[in-house]
């Protein structure tokens, strides 16, 4: 019995023995062991974690509380800038950290001991990576700053001027590293930007003058990306460098000096307001200056001009009539090291014996345009005491209407001129200045200006002519002229009829050619075209009828070729053409001898054969030779009537009588041709007013010529 409870309870031990690692697995598992069966921890802290801040929690199985606690955690680093608070599982940062490495250690690596109480096991080691992670923890840099430029004042706009601003931001490569540049504003800050943010390069924006701006400074800022940002400043000072761009500068514009007598050889001027002196106006080259005379002539023949010092002597013994007149010398300063660089400046001499007044010549002559307008300059009355104040007067009071004169003697318009009124104004002025007096003759020419358009007599013209008119025959008279004084009119024919007819240049239209005639009346349109500058043109529609002429004839003729169908139709068209031509034959017969009676009524001879032959019918400007009911042909001549006399090559504009308001005159000048404005083609009233015309001409003296 005994052996056999022994062997049971070994059999038991022995099964105690095998499940015991089982029953105290449970119980391990619970102290010591990462959560999940993680081996390590691993951290990400940023660098700009204050000292004493917690930086993670170590996830350990078990509870390292004091007095109820199972483990207890420490670090094996004693050193480290990590450290755990005590009786929790809070990892605490003891010094700075830093990913630069600069003010701190970039990462930390650390062993973290559990233990676990009560228990004679042995430590439990967690390994625990911290990485430090970055943060916009550093400004931008400057590189070599702050920066210089010397830069000259004839720079381009445009042109990179300095390449080498820089800066660098610690931070780790990114946003917070990331460096963009600008100019910041202020005064002068405009003369300058940058070409591209993220590069340090200038480029000039403004132009420099050195004269104006010698030295300035301007604010450069470099920033990071980051949120907020942070950035650094710094100054670039700007020396203008001089560069030869100004031309040399006297000290004053105009000098002034008196010869005292006697004036003899070598004597220096004495010169007003001071002596001659030029200077570089690049301050700085300040380069040197050299006098010259930049002119030639007698007048200059007579002084001498120092080219270092710019004093004046006279260069001969004056006589007696020397220099009677102010002499106006230019002085050129140029640069010695820049013959392109100058300056002018007169001088003006006068002689002391010459006390009075005396104009510099006999005769002012001035042109002067119809065109200008009041207050404009004409000229000036020139002198030997140019800008002295002078009493002027003129022999001829009326023309103190059309022009002044100031006490300076310059003379101005004071009303509008007329070319076609007075073309020319010529009169004597006297100045003094009230004790010696002079007197010289003004010539002043009005220029013409192209005011008028060509006008025609008549708004339109209408002829009759006969068939059988030869080559050259005379139509009728078109009749222009122009309201400017000593314009030429040109003639000249166009439109779809045109190459039947030419006129010659008094205004005669005659037949060239009839045989393209279709129908039995021709148009053309003649243009009347001026001699003014610009030229001005007008134009009048023609019409020319050629009685007894139809057409019928051609057509007839076409239409029996055609007909050659049958013996029926040629004679059906034989029997209408016989009718057609005994009509054509009568009506002819009678338009012949209506019209020679009507010419033989009009010139008060029936007799008269060569009158009878006339191939135009119609008069010039009269209807008393005309029978009623005949259409008129405006501007019209019979060219046998015109044969008794030859074609004046004038045209005759006549003034326009008041009742009519036809014509328009004004001291003489026609300034409004308005030929048939008023008027009805066919008026007998009219014509016979227009017969008038002649007389009037003749009485008034105008004559415009083509």
């Amino acid at each position: 019995m005994a052996d056999w409870q022994k062997a049971f309870n070994v059999h038991r031990l022995f099964r105690i023995l095998l499940l015991l690692p089982i029953l105290t697995k449970g119980l391990q598992d619970n102290r010591c062991f990462l959560e999940n069966g993680a081996s390590s921890e691993t951290f990400f802290v940023v660098e700009d974690v204050p000292v004493g801040d917690t930086i993670g929690r170590v996830r350990v199985v078990g509870d390292p509380r004091p007095a109820v606690g199972s483990i207890a955690l420490r670090l094996k680093e004693s050193d480290s800038p990590i450290g755990i608070a005590p009786g929790s599982k809070n990892l605490t940062l003891k010094r700075p950290l830093d990913k630069e490495g600069i003010d701190g250690p970039s990462s930390v690596f650390v062993t973290l001991v559990c233990d676990r109480l009560e228990t004679l096991d042995l430590s439990f080691e967690i390994p625990i990576n911290i990485r430090v992670t970055d943060a916009n923890d550093n400004a931008p840099v400057f590189i070599n700053a702050p920066y210089v430029l010397n830069i000259s004042e004839v720079t381009v706009m445009g042109t990179r001027v300095l390449q080498g601003v820089h800066a660098i931001d610690n931070d780790q490569q990114g946003p917070f590293s990331s460096v963009r540049y600008s100019v910041l504003p202020g005064p002068n800050s405009e003369y300058f930007e940058f070409e591209n943010e993220l590069e340090g390069t200038l480029v000039l924006n403004k132009p420099l003058d050195y004269e104006t701006l010698k030295t300035f400074d301007v604010n450069i800022r470099a920033q990071d990306h980051g949120d907020p940002p942070k950035s650094a400043d710094t100054v670039l000072t700007v020396h203008v460098i001089d560069a030869d761009d100004q031309n040399p500068r006297f000290l004053d514009d105009r000098y002034e000096s008196v010869i005292l007598d006697p004036a003899m050889k070598n004597t220096v001027l004495k010169i007003h307001p001071r002596d001659i002196r030029a200077f570089d106006q690049d301050e700085g080259i300040g380069a040197p200056i050299y006098y010259t005379w930049n002119g030639v002539g007698s007048e200059y023949a007579m002084f001498q001009l120092n080219r270092d010092t710019g004093k004046v002597t006279l260069a001969k013994n004056f006589a007696e009539n020397d220099l009677q007149s102010p002499a106006i010398l230019v002085i050129r300063a140029t640069q010695l090291d820049n013959p392109d660089r100058y300056a002018l400046a007169t001088l003006t001499v006068t002689r002391s014996s010459t006390k009075g007044i005396r104009f510099i010549h006999p005769v002012f002559n001035f042109r002067a345009s119809e065109g200008l307008s009041p207050g404009a300059p004409i000229g000036s009355l020139s002198n030997n005491h140019p800008g002295h104040h002078l009493k002027y007067f003129v022999s001829d009071q009326s023309v103190l209407s059309v022009f002044a004169i100031n006490t300076l003697g310059e003379v101005s318009l004071k009303n509008k001129l007329d070319y076609e009124t007075k073309p020319e104004y010529i009169f004597k002025v006297f100045a003094t200045d009230g004790k010696t007096n002079d007197s010289s003759v003004v010539n002043v020419t009005v220029e013409n200006v192209n005011e008028w358009e060509p006008r025609f007599r008549y708004p339109h013209y209408d002829f009759f002519a006969g068939m059988n008119g030869g080559v050259h025959d005379l139509v009728g008279k078109i009749e222009a002229a122009d309201g400017d004084r000593g314009d030429r009119l040109t003639l000249s024919l166009s439109g779809p009829d045109a190459s039947m007819f030419f006129i010659t240049p008094n205004g005669d239209l005659r037949l060239r050619d009839i045989k393209d005639l279709q129908g039995s009346t021709a148009t053309l349109t003649v243009t009347a075209t001026d001699s003014g500058d610009p030229p001005k043109k007008t134009s009048v529609p023609v019409t020319v009828h050629f009685p007894g002429f139809t057409g019928v004839a051609a057509a007839g003729t076409a239409a029996s070729k055609s007909s050659g169908s049958g013996p029926i139709l040629l004679a059906g068209l034989g029997v209408v053409l016989l009718l057609l031509s005994l009509v054509v034959a009568v009506l002819v017969a009678y338009i012949y001898k209506v019209k020679r009676k009507s010419n033989a009524e009009q010139s008060g001879d029936v007799k008269d054969k060569a009158l009878l032959k006339s191939h135009i019918s119609n008069p010039m400007f009269s209807t008393d030779k005309m029978r009623p009911g005949t259409a008129v042909a405006l501007g019209g001549i019979p060219s046998e009537a015109s044969k008794s006399r030859v074609p004046s090559p004038k045209v005759h504009p006549a003034p326009q009588p008041p009742a009519t308001d036809l014509w328009t005159s004004t001291a003489g000048r026609v300034k409004k041709l308005s030929w048939g404005d008023k008027t009805e083609p066919g008026s007998v009233e009219d014509l016979e007013e227009l017969d008038t015309i002649p007389k009037v001409l003749e009485s008034n003296n105008l004559t415009v010529y083509f």
